[in-house]
């Protein structure tokens, strides 16, 4: 990807608003948007005009957010499923990758520094994902797996249309 803009997501405090589901983090799946771990950073790097000036703010302004996206989609681009816990050490709960990874992971131990870094920031996502979905979080990888189901069955009949 040629990135004609980086930005690094090291602001300080984030700004969180647990009332509201974080509506920003789906311009980080735009063409042109990338969003990486290097270092011990989190970088935002987009194509000219991928994004506004008002968007780069708001996700400059959301580096938590925005970890706990990528360390997501990192575990699902590996291919494991994901899981959440009731945690043994108190109230919430612990995000569980589980399977062996289809894909190589390649860099582990960047991985499980994001994992450590993000991890609380990646559960917030799931957890808001089920209250929106209305299901309990224990119930998050069955509800994973039947939306891909019926993705796949959409896109087939979509080719038989």
């Amino acid at each position: 990807m040629d990135v004609r803009e980086t930005n690094t997501l090291d602001t300080g405090k984030p700004e969180t608003r647990p009332e509201s589901a974080p509506y920003f983090l789906h311009w980080l799946n735009r063409p042109g948007v990338k969003v990486v771990w290097e270092n011990g950073k989190l970088r935002l790097g987009m194509k000219t005009r991928a994004l506004t000036a008002d968007e780069v703010a708001i996700l400059l302004q959301h580096k938590e957010e925005v970890g706990g996206w990528l360390l997501l989609h990192k575990l699902w681009e590996a291919g494991y499923s994901l899981r959440l816990q009731p945690s043994e050490y108190g109230p919430g709960y612990v995000l569980i990758p589980t399977g062996k990874p289809a894909r190589p992971v390649g860099d582990f131990p960047a991985l499980f520094e994001l994992y450590d870094t993000f991890h609380d920031s990646a559960v917030a996502l799931l957890l808001d994902a089920c209250r929106l979905l209305k299901i309990d979080p224990v119930d998050w990888p069955k509800t994973a797996e039947r939306f891909v189901r019926e993705a796949i069955l959409y896109a087939q009949e979509r080719e038989l249309a």
